[in-house]
């Protein structure tokens, strides 16, 4: 047995300016030299350590998660969320459960700190043993030269440039479901963090819409394959704008993830005679942190899809168990299971009845795609 399985571990803790270096190790060991993350003197110090909690041995970090919190707004309510990503643990000390303490520290801060929900750049059974699920229905497009027509319309793509990240900035805050950022997120996120191309999309009255390309992960740079990272504007004007993105990026394919809710974008797609394959993200999953928070949050969403009384009638109760109750009709689930009625998806558990119908006109909640908010 090695030495390291009797080492002592220490932890959770969050981690030190002088661990910096020694966590970038940490990770090009153990991503296989995919990711090395933003960890060092010279990459933003202290402020990239911030939300990083590790387990130590011997003085030494081996097992990292990073925790951030952002806000969503969704339809105009605004809902506290944690984000974890960066989870990895050295190969001399796996098996000792250093993931799950950090994972079982995390949900346990992000709920003292009001978060409703933990998205999780990850699918592993680390985390679904914590009863996360997958992060709802989505809808794949695969685009490939002739799949989209091209058509004479009068919106154009070309490589976007720094001057228009704050354009980036502008559409995306036009979008329903996102993400609340700053106005310097993008410009931030796209300085640090490799993409294989950020498309915008104009029309003589100006830019429309953007589109962000990327690698899947394990995918080599001259892979002719590319999913999209992000996109925000103009459905009609990222379509159209499609076969010359495709062209210009000298792609064979690009894989077009997005949530089942986006109608328009589906029905565009759909218009022009491209397939779409229902799906769930891969690596990617969430953990229901705070039910009664998250539908106190959403109450103008709820109240908007039910009439007075049945609002005032529908309650959540959340412990060990979710409780879901309208009028005298009521039902528990695990917190897995509750979950996946909250997000949707194919395990979404079926409820009868009059509480069936009253949830199934507020659920599945429309949550957005990660995108540059991936940790």
């Amino acid at each position: 047995m090695p030495k390291a399985q009797h080492q002592p571990l220490e932890g959770p803790r969050p981690a030190a300016l002088a661990e910096a270096e020694d966590l970038a190790d940490l990770s090009a060991l153990c991503f296989g030299g995919h990711i090395r993350p933003r960890t060092g003197r010279r990459r933003g110090g202290a402020r990239e350590l911030r939300g990083s909690w590790i387990m130590s041995s011997g003085g030494k970090p081996i097992s990292h998660m990073k925790v951030v919190y952002n806000h969503l707004l969704i339809h105009g309510c605004r809902v506290k969320v944690a984000s974890v990503g960066g989870v990895c643990t050295h190969p001399d000390f796996r098996g000792r459960g250093a993931a799950t303490l950090l994972l079982d520290h995390c949900i346990g801060d992000g709920t003292s700190a009001g978060a409703t929900l933990l998205i999780i750049s990850g699918g592993r059974g680390l985390y679904r043993r914590a009863q996360a699920v997958d992060a709802g229905p989505t809808l794949r497009a695969e685009i490939v030269p002739g799949s989209v027509q091209r058509t004479s319309g009068a919106c154009s793509a070309r490589l976007a440039t720094p001057e228009d990240w704050p354009t980036f900035a502008r559409l995306y805050q036009q979008e329903p479901v996102r993400f609340v950022r700053p106005a310097d997120f993008v410009a931030a996120a796209l300085s640090r963090r490799h993409h294989m191309g950020a498309w915008i999309v104009e029309s003589p009255e100006g830019a429309e819409a953007y589109l962000l390309l990327a690698r899947d992960w394990g995918v080599s740079r001259d892979d002719p394959r590319r999913i999209v990272g992000e996109y925000a504007g103009s459905r009609a004007a990222l379509v159209q704008a499609l076969p010359t993105i495709l062209e210009g990026s000298g792609l064979s394919l690009i894989s077009f993830d997005f949530p089942a809710h986006d109608r328009e974008l589906a029905y565009l797609f759909e218009r022009n005679g491209v397939g779409l394959k229902r799906r769930t993200i891969k690596d990617h999953t969430i953990r229901l942190l705070n039910l009664p928070t998250l539908m106190g949050r959403l109450r103008p969403y709820v109240e908007a899809r039910l009439t007075r009384s049945e609002a005032r009638q529908l309650s959540f109760e959340q412990g060990e168990t979710c409780v879901f109750a309208f009028g005298d009709e009521e039902l528990e689930f695990d917190l897995g299971r509750s979950a996946a009625l909250v997000l949707g998806g194919p395990k979404a558990p079926r409820v009868e009845g009059e509480l069936g119908r009253v949830l199934g006109s507020v659920f599945p909640i429309p949550l957005p795609m990660p995108g540059l908010n991936y940790v």
